[in-house]
């Protein structure tokens, strides 16, 4: 059996409330996040940098997270951070349509 260390509790903590904040932020913004993917969706055990990989239907955006981030998510100030970056990289996935560059006569 695997022996379960607390840094991985907190990681995984950590993990899961940044995820429910960018399902959050992205119904704020008016995007329907599918999925987030933490490290490929494998365990959360080294502590190295953590990539997400936040998901809609068509689209996918990639934020990367370091170690201290997923352990501190309750720190005021580094949620407010990460906050900002959720919100900056879910608005990457709005849809837009393009206005044409030429233009009939």
């Amino acid at each position: 059996m695997k022996k379960v260390s607390r840094k991985n509790i907190d990681r995984s903590a950590g993990a899961e409330a940044i995820s429910a904040k960018a399902i959050t932020v992205g119904v704020e913004i008016g995007v329907a996040v599918s999925t987030c993917v933490w490290d490929m969706g494998t365990d959360l055990l080294h502590e190295y940098a953590h990539r997400l990989d936040i998901n809609t239907a068509t689209s996918t955006v990639r934020l990367y997270f370091s170690d201290l981030d997923l352990t501190s998510w309750g720190n005021e100030s580094r949620t407010e951070r990460m906050e900002d970056r959720l919100h900056r990289a879910i608005a990457q996935l709005v849809p837009r349509i393009h206005a044409s560059t030429y233009a009939q006569r």
